[in-house]
C-alpha cells in the first residue's frame, strides 16, 4: 500500500485542479475523508471541489468546512479525482460520476474491499477501522512531499468524526491498537472526542427523535429471532418534515434487539427507490446481502436500494438476511 500512497501523493502534487467525492447518504466517515483530505490539499494551494450528492445531514453540519461541499458540479476540467469511502464508483451518485469519470487519473481510498476496487491508484485496507485511518496515511505523506505541516486541528477533527461515527465511539469489532493509536495523535492535533461524540450522537432534531419513534413501533422479528427489520413509510416522513438524513443511527437501535444479529432498516423515499441499511453483529457479513441487490459496504454495514414496493422490498431483502443470518462466516466461535 506504501507503493499506492506514493503515486497517489505524485499525481496529487501534479494536479492543480481537483474534485474529490463520498458516497451517498453520506456518513461522518465518508464525509471526514472529503472534508480532511480537501482541507490538506487546500493549504498547498490546490483547487478542490469537495462532492457528495446527497449534501451533508445536518447532524454534520458542523464539520469544519462543511459549508463548502457541493452536490454537483458542472465543472469537467479536473486533473485528478480522489473517491473516498464509497465502496463502489456507483455510491458517488450520478452528478459524482460525471465529474469523477471527467479527471484522467482516479484514486480510490476505501476500507471497503469486497465490493471490487476502482481507478487508476488504489488505496485499499480492509482492516482499517474507518477510511479516515488511511486519509491520514496520505496527509501525512502530502506533509513530506510538500514541506508543510498539514496535520491542523480542521484535519484532525474531520478524521477524528470519520473514526468515531465508524467505530460507534470505539465499540465495534473494527477497532484494532492502531485506530486508538491515530484517535490519541488526533486529540494531541486539537480534535476533542467528546463534543464530536456529542454533535453526531446527542444532538438530534426533533423530527429525527419521532421518526426513531416510528421505526421502533414497525420493528418485526424473523421466525428464529436472528434478524430484525424496521421501516420509515413516506407517509411518516411527510407527516413530521423530516427528511431521510435525519434517519442516521436508527438502524443500530434496531440491531440492539437481544439475539438479532442482522438490522435492517428500510426508508420509503418519495420518488426513489427503497433505501436499505443493514448493520451486523460479528460474524455475519451483510455487504454480502447488500450485493445481492446492487449496493455494499462492508461486513458490519453496508447498504442497497431496491427499486419495489416497500411490502416487496422488505420481503426480498429480509429473506436474504434470513439465509445470510443461518450461515455464520466460517470463523464465528
Amino acid at each position: 500500500m506504501r507503493g499506492e500512497i506514493k503515486r497517489a501523493v505524485e499525481e496529487l502534487c501534479r494536479a492543480q485542479r481537483i474534485v474529490i467525492a463520498g458516497h451517498v447518504n453520506p456518513d461522518g466517515d465518508s464525509l471526514g475523508c472529503v472534508l480532511a483530505l480537501t482541507h490538506a490539499l487546500r493549504a498547498i494551494g490546490k483547487e478542490v471541489v469537495a462532492l457528495s450528492a446527497d449534501g451533508v445531514p445536518e447532524i454534520y453540519s458542523w464539520m469544519p468546512g462543511a459549508s463548502t461541499v457541493v452536490q454537483e458540479t458542472e465543472r469537467r476540467d479536473f486533473d485528478v479525482a480522489v473517491v473516498c469511502d464509497a465502496g463502489a464508483l456507483s455510491r458517488i451518485g450520478r452528478a459524482g460520476r460525471a465529474a469523477v469519470g471527467s479527471a484522467p487519473k482516479v484514486i480510490d481510498i476505501d476500507h471497503h474491499v469486497a465490493d471490487g476496487p476502482f481507478g487508476d491508484i488504489r488505496i485499499l485496507d480492509a482492516g482499517a477501522a474507518a477510511t479516515a485511518e488511511l486519509i491520514w496515511q496520505v496527509i501525512r505523506a502530502l506533509s513530506v512531499a510538500s514541506g508543510l505541516e498539514l496535520a491542523s486541528a480542521e484535519v484532525a477533527t474531520c478524521l477524528m468524526t470519520g473514526i468515531i461515527t465508524d467505530t460507534g465511539s470505539f465499540r465495534f469489532m473494527n477497532v484494532t491498537p492502531r485506530t486508538f493509536r491515530l484517535a490519541a495523535h488526533l486529540q494531541q492535533l486539537g480534535a476533542v472526542p467528546a463534543p464530536i461524540a456529542e454533535l453526531v450522537f446527542e444532538n438530534r432534531s426533533l423530527a429525527s427523535i419521532k421518526l426513531l419513534g416510528r421505526a421502533l413501533d414497525s420493528v418485526q422479528l424473523s421466525p428464529d429471532g436472528r434478524v430484525a427489520w424496521a421501516h420509515i413509510t413516506a407517509k411518516d416522513f411527510a407527516a413530521l418534515g423530516a427528511s431521510d438524513a435525519e434517519t442516521e443511527g436508527i438502524v443500530s437501535h434496531v440491531r440492539a434487539v437481544k439475539d438479532v444479529q442482522i438490522g435492517i432498516l428500510f426508508r420509503e423515499i418519495p420518488g426513489k427507490a427503497i433505501r436499505v441499511s443493514l448493520r451486523a453483529r460479528d460474524g455475519m457479513d451483510v455487504n454480502a446481502v447488500a450485493a445481492q441487490f446492487g449496493g455494499g459496504g462492508h461486513r458490519l454495514a453496508a447498504g442497497c436500494s431496491v427499486d419495489a414496493p416497500l411490502a416487496e422490498a422488505e420481503g426480498l431483502v429480509v429473506a436474504a438476511a434470513v439465509q445470510a443470518a443461518g450461515r455464520p462466516l466460517p470463523d464465528t466461535p
